[in-house]
């Protein structure tokens, strides 16, 4: 199987919007609101294109997503910005096959190499937690949005990352106006 790892590009967004959208409709938590999401933080001014990667299995079929955004952390004494993952999508015929998680390897790389400590996002333990991640209480890391007890997640992409950061998750106005 043969995959490769690209900034996504405008002919790319139809099939990302329809494979997002395959993806979560079998998702209880998912309100369909994935979609919307991504076109409006394509618009914020801190959106930055090498962090949105699709994965092609041909050099025109789109099979998985993923978009990093930065996201702030703010404490009593300091703020920390790092990056939340959201969403993170696999076409659902290439589900169970890894991709997942080469595409999330790639976004940890890419986030690393532009700087940034961390990653955090809202998910599966089962999935995350197998590549890393832990729970953001752990490290007195809060998160602002309404979600479920247990699935705010977050990993230090270096040693020694998160060491007196603990504070408020504060996510851009796009992931309130969905």
């Amino acid at each position: 199987m043969s995959l490769s790892f690209e900034t996504v590009q405008r002919p790319d967004y139809y099939q990302v919007d329809t494979l997002i959208t395959a993806a979560f409709a079998p998702v209880e938590e998912s309100r369909g609101d994935e979609v919307p999401l991504i076109h409006e933080l394509r618009k914020t001014y801190d959106y930055q294109p090498s962090l949105e990667v699709v994965t092609k299995h041909t050099e025109a079929e789109v099979v998985g997503y993923g978009l990093l955004s930065p996201v702030t952390i703010r404490g009593n004494r300091h703020t920390s910005t790092i990056l939340a993952l959201a969403p993170l999508a696999v076409a659902p015929d290439w589900q169970g096959k890894g991709v997942g998680s080469e595409l999330l390897s790639e976004l940890e790389t890419r986030a690393r190499l532009a700087g940034f400590s961390a990653i955090s996002v809202v998910g599966d333990m089962n999935f995350y937690g197998a590549r890393g991640y832990v729970m953001a209480e752990d490290f007195a890391i809060h998160n602002s949005l309404p979600i479920p007890m247990g699935s705010s997640l977050i990993k230090p992409l270096t040693p020694g990352a998160l060491a007196n950061v603990g504070g408020m998750i504060e996510y851009p106005s796009a992931f309130h106006a969905n």
